[in-house]
């Protein structure tokens, strides 16, 4: 892994206004994509009508937009009998589509619209697709005068809802006499409010969410699937970064299953006030774990210690904020934590910039696996600032985001692991290989030897040992200089590792010369077909040496032990007793392989 190269702090802020720009400008382009123009009123009159929305055979799905009247209660004192007494008197006016509006704390909408059921075979439902909405109850009158009620969101436990589910859904009249007018009271605080609603029926709604949970359900399962499996690679590997990213995928994972309804309907369905506060507390604990995740990784203070700080002082600042929040929730408070949000996003981009142009490929995967959820992570800004309303990208942008980063994260950080612990598994085998050729050094290639010897004499079998010279080594060194040489020593390791059986082993003995064990019981035949390989394989022209020129070896080989020989299981007797056959074959220019008991 390279070093990250210093550069000045001047240069680095110019970098990050410009990826506080491009931040802007990407926020911008997502909001003009999902039609974040505000639709207010058509109409200014007092006193606005909508035929009714009729509910045959002929439709599964109606939007409100457009079919609905809206009006603020900026008190919040008024029921819904009152509203309805007094609705010609109030300014309603036409809810088109991706209305937003922020409703304020004390405040109340009110949503009128009505249905007529001509289908009496089905059962019709009213969904509002929006999660995270602090109460929002359903009213309509019966023909006996007596009003009926239904209630949602986060100030009720889900399992309390009228029907619980992942987004506030509600049962109609089934009056087929005449059209049922119905009255939508929503409190929502803080967060600008644009929730679509929709009239579904029953078994088209049912389609859709098991649609929804099996595509979310997927995504959670990967999700949990990948976090143990960064788990399990931390506690093997003793690797922090696995154990950051296992944080930062479970955090993740828990934001989304709350700001998509899953987390209140599966996870804490009895738990109202964790309900509410669940969006609100995740969502910063994902930039702050994102943020040391990616500080960990990508070590910002090889760049600058000033950057590190910062890192770890936004974190900080995010999590005082929250707490703050917690306790003494604001506008304020959420103000100040989606701009700490806003500028935790500009550092991450500006580390992973910085990181990206050390040109490690580990760097490059972690750094696109991040790129979608940064981009996704605008639009929660850009719905607290007002800019953006609820929709498609909106709900399901992070989860698509977080599906794409989660394996690009893990392929990256073992990417990292693998580049680290080579070098530390090259060490570890220094002990026992040779650095050169990757062989068994000679230590304990005579340990092998000697262990042979012994397993040979107990039960009385013969083994094979191959003593071999690289008989031009000097002449490469001395012709073409010591980096062929070395090449040349490569190949010979390489030709005798192809050469060796499973059980036998290849060491090198000195500077030219190695040894070949092949454990028994071993025949005469094979040790010469073995000998003779090698004497061949040397021959061959290979493009890693100059034109012309080919590895020319000179083998010597035995069945040990020798019996009339006094030389019981000393390895290094039966080396040097080999070793003066191979001087003596060295001289011999005509001869390559020499037998000795054989």
């Amino acid at each position: 892994m390279r070093i990250f190269q210093l550069q000045r702090p001047t240069r680095f802020s110019t970098q990050l206004r410009q990826w506080g720009g491009l931040l802007c400008l990407v926020g911008l382009l997502v909001w003009m994509l999902t039609g974040a123009s505000n639709a207010q009123a058509t109409s200014s009159s007092n006193h606005v009508t909508l035929p009714p929305v009729v509910l045959d055979k002929a439709q599964d799905r109606v939007p409100l937009a457009q079919r609905s009247l809206f009006w603020v209660d900026p008190t919040g004192t008024l029921s819904a009998q009152e509203v309805a007494q007094q609705q010609d008197r109030l300014p309603f006016a036409v809810r088109g589509p991706k209305h937003r509006l922020l409703i304020g704390a004390e405040a109340v909408l009110w949503v009128r619209f009505e249905t007529w059921v001509k289908d009496t075979s089905a059962h019709w439902e009213v969904e509002l697709t929006h999660s995270g909405i602090d109460l929002v109850s359903l009213y309509y009158q019966h023909p006996n005068g007596d009003w009926h009620a239904q209630h949602a969101g986060d100030s009720i436990p889900v399992r309390d809802w009228a029907s619980p589910d992942r987004y506030p859904v509600f049962a109609l009249d089934a009056r087929t006499d005449a059209p049922t007018t119905y009255w939508v009271r929503i409190q929502h605080a803080r967060v600008p409010f644009s929730g679509e609603l929709f009239v579904h029926r029953h078994s088209h709604l049912r389609e859709q969410r098991i649609t929804q949970q099996f595509m979310l359900g997927a995504y959670f399962g990967m999700a949990l699937l990948l976090t143990v499996v960064a788990v399990v690679n931390a506690l093997v590997f003793r690797d922090l970064s696995f154990a950051a990213y296992a944080v930062y995928i479970t955090v993740l994972g828990l934001t989304l299953a709350a700001s998509l309804g899953v987390g209140g309907q599966f996870l804490w369905p009895h738990s109202a006030r964790w309900n509410g506060l669940s969006e609100f507390v995740l969502l910063p604990m994902v930039a702050v774990t994102g943020l040391l995740f990616v500080r960990h990784v990508v070590q910002p203070r090889r760049i600058g210690r000033w950057l590190d700080r910062l890192s770890l002082t936004l974190a900080g600042v995010l999590m005082v904020l929250t707490a703050w929040d917690v306790f003494r929730p604001s506008s304020e408070t959420l103000l100040a934590i989606t701009t700490a949000g806003a500028l935790t996003m500009v550092l991450v981009y500006a580390m992973l910039w910085t990181a990206w142009r050390t040109g490690d490929r580990w760097v490059r995967w972690i750094a696109l696996g991040i790129l979608p959820v940064l981009m996704t992570g605008t639009l929660p800004i850009l719905r607290n600032f007002d800019l953006m309303s609820w929709g498609f990208l909106s709900q399901y942008g992070m989860v698509i985001a977080a599906a794409i980063e989660a394996p690009l994260l893990i392929y990256g950080l073992l990417q990292r692991s693998s580049m680290q612990h080579e070098a530390q598994t090259r060490a570890q085998a220094l002990a026992l290989t040779e650095p050169l050729t990757g062989l068994t050094n000679r230590h304990n290639g005579m340990l092998r030897l000697h262990d042979s010897l012994v397993r040979a004499q107990r039960y009385k079998h013969h083994i094979a040992l191959l003593l071999i010279d690289l008989d031009n080594h000097a002449w490469f060194e001395e012709e073409h200089g010591r980096e062929v040489a070395d090449r040349a020593l490569v190949l010979t390791g390489s030709l005798l590792r192809s050469v060796a059986r499973d059980v036998d082993n290849a060491a090198r003995v000195d500077n030219s010369s190695f040894m070949l064990l092949m454990e028994g019981p071993v025949r005469a035949a094979q040790a010469v077909a073995a000998a003779t390989s090698i004497v061949a394989g040397g021959l061959r022209p290979s493009y890693q040496l100059p034109v012309g020129a080919t590895l020319r070896f000179k083998v010597v080989l035995a069945l040990l032990p020798k019996n009339d020989l006094d030389l019981q299981q000393d390895a290094r007797a039966h080396l040097e007793w080999m070793r003066s056959s191979l001087d003596e074959l060295r001289k011999d220019k005509r001869r390559n392989i020499q037998t000795l008991n054989v």
